[in-house]
């Protein structure tokens, strides 16, 4: 038997306590503004997943083989707002 999601504007899921956890810890370290932003995040970048299937393309090797020695900078709040913006204009979503 498939079930289904009730017709409404919000869904109560039970998370595991360890997810909590970890949401809890994204949004005190400013990764999102609320655990609804991120869940949608989640959501939305596994909807993207599924539908283009990732494939490493010769050019992407070659790029990731030339960035491998090259330093790194630690990601802030601000680049994973920058992230989202992109990831909605591509698909078309509505800030959440």
């Amino acid at each position: 038997m498939r079930k289904s999601l009730p017709d409404s504007d919000h869904v109560t899921i039970e998370l595991a306590k360890d997810v909590e956890t970890f949401l809890q810890e994204q949004v005190e370290a400013g990764v999102c503004a609320s655990p609804s932003e991120l869940v949608n995040d989640a959501i939305r970048s596994l909807r993207e997943s599924q539908r283009m299937p990732f494939k490493v393309s010769r050019e992407l090797e070659a790029w990731l083989l030339a960035s491998a020695g090259k330093s790194t900078i630690p990601l802030t709040k601000r680049h994973f707002e920058a992230i989202r913006k992109r990831l909605r204009v591509r698909t078309g979503s509505a800030s959440s």
